[in-house]
């Protein structure tokens, strides 16, 4: 049986997919709304959603339900990650070189960037991203791959 480098790398990639969904389709605890959180407040809208649709703020100052259990660091967005991968997964990501950790952007990639905030205006855990990689725009898309790499080199 003869295997080709684009079958290990398709097959890879499902497999990727389908930890990714499985990692990110858990549940996370919503907090109880609080007093700040809440628009209807004067003192809350005032001092909690200065920029709708950034820090945890849709486009209306609603809160969003998960945005308290959001990563603010890269550090601490890749260490949760890390924490979460299962034995496997750690072993396929070391076996993967620096140079070719853009395999993961559409399944694990696309699972860090909906779970942290990042299409939400997670504007804390760019800014900590950014702040080790600047070579690139803050488009959610970098700011994952760059959360990816920092898990790399945890592995390394």
């Amino acid at each position: 049986m003869s295997i080709t480098r684009a079958g290990i790398c398709s097959g890879f990639v499902a497999v990727i997919m389908m930890g990714a969904n499985v990692v990110w389709a858990q549940s996370v605890p919503v907090p109880a709304p609080t007093a700040a959180a809440d628009p209807a407040s004067a003192s809350g809208a005032a001092a909690t959603c200065a920029t709708p649709g950034k820090n945890g703020y849709d486009k209306q100052c609603k809160r969003y339900a998960d945005a308290d259990t959001w990563p603010t660091t890269c550090e601490q967005a890749a260490t949760n990650i890390l924490g979460r991968l299962d034995e496997a997964s750690k072993q396929r990501t070391r076996d993967s070189t620096y140079d070719n950790l853009i395999q993961f952007h559409m399944g694990w990639g696309m699972g860090i960037r909906n779970s942290t905030g990042l299409w939400r205006g997670n504007v804390a855990l760019t800014d900590s991203c950014m702040a080790l990689d600047n070579d690139g725009d803050r488009h959610p898309d970098h700011i994952s791959m760059i959360i990816i790499q920092q898990i790399w080199k945890k592995l390394h």
